[in-house]
């Protein structure tokens, strides 16, 4: 009698523990895989990370680690995300640092009040699915994961789902498709570069015109940099310049003279830095950067790391030098991927990439923007006397491999600057 008790004891955990993995392996199915894309270099590294970079969308999509490692050789992972609040960043921060020892964490003001609007203002209520990801990438048993579900996201009424985001994701069965079986690992060291060219008017105002600051995320922030004092690490506030309205620059002008008083905290309006050409560093939706502007905001932030804290010098690590060379087979895949001239001349404000350019159309030489975007480049066009149906022709090498990247003629649709489209090289 006692030997069945037992075995139906035993039986019943067997079965509770079958059905766990079952309903586990389930739920790594089903989840959306951008957790997976974005973090998985960030749990497998081999070596530590002396740099955070936390923040919204302009973090994400400005600062690109790999290219701050290829000049400076700072270790970085870039945790930045759309719309990630302080008040996200104060749990993740506790996990993060159970992966990694930074030296030094970049938070961007950004996202202080621009969720003021939102319910209880501590994160966009209209975007759960993006607030998933970077929960999704902690451990289920993780202590901040579980305290943020009942904190930040204490007003959505199925905040479990981001303790166990199976809850989330259980009848996604009908939505399956390949990129659930079949996706590629981040080479951008959790970053996100942004292609194509907008335009953007910035107006700065006087440095001296403040505002108050309030709203659910400020104390958030506050507490973000006492935690990381707690834990011995140095905070860098850091306003990531973009076409900034006058009531964000007040915010920017602001929190500098607040977080500087905490001893381990600096700060840095890169607004004032003057990084930026508004005409070819903005991307089509004008509110973020593109791959050149992004180049340019870590490499100015890159010197600024360098010269004010004490980083190990990882560009003779071998695990960093493998992973750039797939970085590099990135950004080709990237450059291959884009339509037009333009486009092409903003990803070529690269290091890593030099250009031949024969121009076929005089009007082209006479265009102030497409002017500005050659010198972005370093790309010095030729012109060509052709009678051909095509107004230039452009190669593109590797400067590390020496191979072609990119034999392209273009196209003139009409004399609008962003239509020079790129056609097969053999067509006539």
């Amino acid at each position: 009698m006692k030997n069945k008790k037992i075995m139906r004891i035993f039986s019943s955990l067997l079965f509770a523990i079958l059905l766990f993995l079952t309903i586990a392996n389930c739920a790594d199915l089903l989840e959306y895989k951008e957790a997976r894309i974005k973090y998985t270099p960030f749990y497998e590294s081999e070596t530590n990370f002396d740099v955070i970079f936390l923040g919204t969308s302009h973090m994400w999509n400005h600062v690109l680690p790999m290219e701050m490692w290829g000049e400076y050789g700072i270790a970085s992972y870039n945790w930045g995300y759309s719309n990630c609040t302080p008040a996200e960043n104060y749990y993740l921060i506790q996990d993060i640092l159970k992966n990694t020892s930074p030296k030094v964490v970049v938070i961007d003001v950004y996202g202080l009040t621009e969720y003021n609007n939102y319910n209880n203002g501590k994160y966009r209520t209209d975007r759960i699915e993006q607030q998933h990801v970077q929960f999704d990438s902690l451990p289920i048993w993780s202590k901040s994961k579980i305290e943020a579900s009942q904190d930040v996201f204490d007003d959505y009424d199925s905040n479990e789902d981001f303790i166990w985001n199976f809850i989330m994701y259980h009848n996604r069965w009908s939505e399956l498709g390949q990129s659930d079986f079949e996706y590629d690992i981040t080479t951008e060291k959790g970053a996100y570069f942004l292609t194509g060219l907008g335009s953007a008017s910035f107006t700065q105002i006087d440095e001296n015109e403040k505002t108050e600051i309030d709203g659910a995320c400020y104390p958030y922030y506050l507490k973000l940099i006492e935690y990381c004092e707690e834990q011995g690490i140095q905070v860098l506030c850091a306003y990531i310049p973009f076409a900034a309205s006058e009531e964000q620059q007040k915010i920017a002008n602001t929190i500098g003279d607040i977080v500087e008083q905490y001893p381990n905290c600096s700060y840095v309006n890169m607004l004032n830095e003057n990084i930026l050409n508004f005409m070819t560093d903005i991307c089509p939706d004008n509110g973020h950067l593109n791959y050149s502007g992004a180049s340019k905001v870590t490499s100015w932030l890159g010197q600024y790391l360098s010269d004010n804290y004490a980083l190990d010098d990882y560009r003779n690590n071998e695990y960093w030098m493998s992973d750039y060379t797939d970085y590099h087979k990135y950004k080709i895949t990237v450059i291959n991927e884009q339509t037009t001239l333009p486009s092409y001349l903003v990803q070529l404000f690269d290091d890593d990439f030099s250009a031949e350019l024969e121009v076929y159309d005089q009007n082209l030489l006479h265009s102030e923007r497409l002017s500005l975007l050659f010198d972005n480049a370093g790309v010095t066009p030729i012109y060509v006397e052709a009678d051909l149906n095509k107004c230039a022709h452009l190669v593109i090498n590797s400067a590390l491999t020496g191979e072609v990247v990119s034999d392209l003629y273009f196209t003139c649709d009409n004399t609008e600057i962003l239509n020079i489209f790129a056609i097969n090289k053999d067509t006539e």
